[in-house]
């Protein structure tokens, strides 16, 4: 790996813990050499419920994506999502500025300063400030102020904070785990790094990654992040809710969700019968497979329910034009695009992460598209200490810092001219 850089990406689900190590060469094209992948433990609704356990699955999975790269990992993106993720739209100004002299870098950091300045308290922490909009005088729907003259500019951000306890749980395993926390990462930005097209972005769409223990909400419009959302419903409740509705243990329930689910139950023969162990010693439960599946349908239509009423709270009256990408693991259920698309005012597809050559075809699959976000991240905006302030693709600080880097080559040109 001569002349390249590493990166790591850790996503520590309810269901499973996946590493993955790649790296970038000096022309810039990304390589995944290491996977690591175990079953999780210690984890509940995306929060860590037992420390000592989720100690012990990510040392397992990073030292298997290791050995796989050849590589050390000295520090890791890590993904955080649950229920105690909070968001706020927040707005900013800087007024009475020199109107001769253009905007620059420290104006831009320091009105998005002000956006989160309040948000940091002694529970909560701010893990990012994604700016959505700048004015310059007044004038809104400018994307990159850099350059521009004015005496006054204005930002509005979507600033995303964590519990201070959560974070620190991650960075501790991680820290045991021998490697450090090079930044955190709200798991819906990271999937969308690796589903959303452009096209998308700019439209707006909707985003839902249907993990084990939540579900992560993303909407975009004109290519920004316009408001994110974590519910505590992912596949877990629904192989519960199977569990309880049929009196099984609840690896049998996993097992008939698995082999026998659909989300559309006029799918399926009504006649087919499924035998499911019951508690009490040998006994088991006959049930029809159609009856299954009627109870994933209506814990999926609950789910679809409250999507739609996030993007109310969103302030939109009615679901972007881009429509809705369904991924993460449940996202292979099938029929779950059919009855998505009985409930979605708009086009609704499910997103598998195409990385063409640089990714594993095993990874082809929604179950990691957080993982491989999360690596895209890190080799996207890995450059900047500062980018989970700044954010996502109008990094402003990459760009000021390729400009200056631009001006210290010409002046070098002139000099040695």
């Amino acid at each position: 790996m001569k002349n390249s850089t590493i990166h790591a990406a850790i996503d520590i689900g309810t269901s499973k813990v996946c590493t993955l190590v790649g790296h970038t060469t000096s022309d810039g094209e990304m390589q995944v050499t290491g996977v690591g992948l175990v079953p999780s433990r210690g984890m509940r609704k995306g929060m860590v419920s037992n420390l000592g356990e989720v100690q012990q699955v990510v040392n397992s999975s990073l030292r298997e994506a290791e050995a796989q790269a050849g590589a050390k990992v000295d520090s890791a993106y890590v993904g955080i999502t649950g229920g105690h993720i909070n968001y706020v739209n927040s707005r900013a100004c800087l007024d009475n500025r020199r109107y001769d002299s253009p905007v620059g870098y420290g104006d831009v950091e320091q009105v998005i300063q002000a956006c989160y300045a309040d948000n940091d308290s002694i529970t909560d922490k701010v893990i990012h400030v994604i700016p959505r909009d700048y004015s310059v005088d007044g004038n809104w729907g400018v994307r990159d102020p850099l350059g521009m003259y004015g005496s006054s500019m204005e930002v509005e951000s979507h600033v995303v904070t964590a519990h201070r306890t959560s974070i620190d749980n991650l960075t501790d395993v991680l820290r045991k785990s021998g490697a450090k926390l090079r930044g955190l990462v709200l798991e819906p930005l990271a999937s969308a790094e690796a589903i959303l097209s452009q096209d998308e972005r700019d439209m707006g769409g909707v985003l839902v990654d249907i993990g084990g223990g939540t579900s992560d909400i993303s909407v975009f419009l004109d290519g920004n992040i316009w408001h994110t959302s974590v519910v505590p419903v992912g596949g877990f409740q629904l192989t519960r809710d199977i569990s309880i509705a049929f009196t099984t243990f609840f690896l049998a329930a996993e097992e008939a969700k698995i082999k026998h689910g659909n989300a559309t139950p006029d799918a399926v023969d009504s006649a087919e019968e499924l035998l499911l162990p019951a508690f009490g010693g040998d006994a088991h439960t006959a049930i029809s497979r159609h009856s299954l599946c009627t109870v994933i349908r209506e814990r999926m239509e609950e789910l679809f329910s409250l999507i739609l009423s996030e993007v109310k709270s969103a302030g939109l009256d009615n679901a972007p034009p881009g429509g809705l990408v369904i991924t993460g693991g449940s996202a292979m259920l099938p029929g779950i695009d059919e009855l998505a698309q009985s409930m979605w005012p708009g086009p609704v597809r499910i997103g598998v992460p195409t990385m063409a050559a640089w990714a594993p075809k095993e990874l082809e699959n929604p179950s990691f598209a957080t993982a491989l976000g999360l690596l895209l991240w890190g080799s996207r905006y890995g450059g900047n200490k500062g980018n989970n302030r700044v954010g996502m693709r109008f990094n402003l600080a990459l760009r000021y810092q390729e400009m200056l880097r631009q001006w210290m080559r010409n002046i070098a040109t002139k000099v040695h001219a």
